[in-house]
């Protein structure tokens, strides 16, 4: 469903061919792709509402880091990892001894770069959920919002939510340097790109593109969003997905929109 689409620069003759490549998968889309070295763009749908799943770990660490700069707490505190804390899906420190002692940039790391649910629980419980909401509103966020801990049983609803354009505005605001003290973006970026998860986004594009980014995945539901650099091309990029009847579709589409966004602003 197209509620909302605009394009300009580079993308402004072209903005039909995203919906072409979104109608391969079905299921509704939520895009944003910005240039970092002028005006082109383009979005869709962006201010939608969308399952939030693994993508809400971008601003559990960026409030991490803020309430660290902000000396409210340390990155470099440890936390004894409890029975209790284990929850399922993505991760490790599900599978690891209860009492064992980690630090609060260990579980940032762990929750972006192979997306531990456990580990991102943690960082909730050190932060303070409200207080990642309000984050998030400081930043300019106005269509997403932590409901609940990941993996955790709850009644249905009301789930985490997130838009493209909230997460693009906290993604550009990492790659621009601004949004946090700028070595404390250094970090997170640095973070992002370790991540493990490289099936989405970097699925097709070039070796000498470089890729930061964070995926979410959930029945139904296929995400990724990042920061793409290359020798003519600097972009953020938010692909969301959801009501899709075959994610491995939407993960080959996700794919293809990066690549198709590297080709036109390589381009220019």
């Amino acid at each position: 469903m197209i509620k909302q689409l605009r394009a300009t620069g580079a993308f402004a003759e072209r903005k039909n061919q995203l919906i072409e490549l979104t109608s391969e998968a079905g299921g509704q889309w939520g895009v944003v792709i910005e240039a970092l070295d002028g005006e082109d763009g383009i979005h869709l749908n962006d201010a939608e509402p969308f399952h939030a799943a693994s993508v809400i770990k971008i601003p559990i660490m960026m409030t991490a880091f803020h309430e660290a700069r902000e000396g409210r707490i340390r990155l470099d505190d440890t936390v004894i990892l409890r029975s209790q804390d284990k929850v399922g899906g993505c991760g490790v420190l599900k599978e690891l001894r209860s009492g064992l002692e980690i630090t609060l940039l260990d579980a940032i790391n762990l929750m972006i770069v192979v997306s531990d649910n456990t580990a991102t629980n943690i960082v909730i419980d050190a932060v303070g959920k409200e207080v990642i909401n309000r984050y998030m509103v400081s930043k300019g966020c106005t269509g997403s919002r932590l409901e609940s801990h990941l993996m955790r049983p709850k009644p249905r609803g009301p789930w985490n939510t997130i838009t493209a354009k909230d997460i693009a505005l906290l993604i550009r605001g990492l790659a621009e340097r601004i949004i946090e003290n700028p070595g404390d973006c250094d970090s997170m970026v640095g973070i992002m790109g370790r991540q493990q998860y490289r099936q989405k986004l970097p699925r097709y594009l070039p070796k000498e593109a470089v890729c930061a980014n964070k995926t979410g995945e959930m029945t139904g539901v296929t995400h990724d969003t990042g920061i793409i650099t290359g020798p003519k091309a600097k972009f953020v990029i938010v692909c969301l997905s959801q009501e899709l009847e075959d994610t491995n579709v939407g993960i080959d589409v996700i794919g293809k929109i990066a690549k198709w966004a590297y080709d036109i602003l390589s381009a220019r």
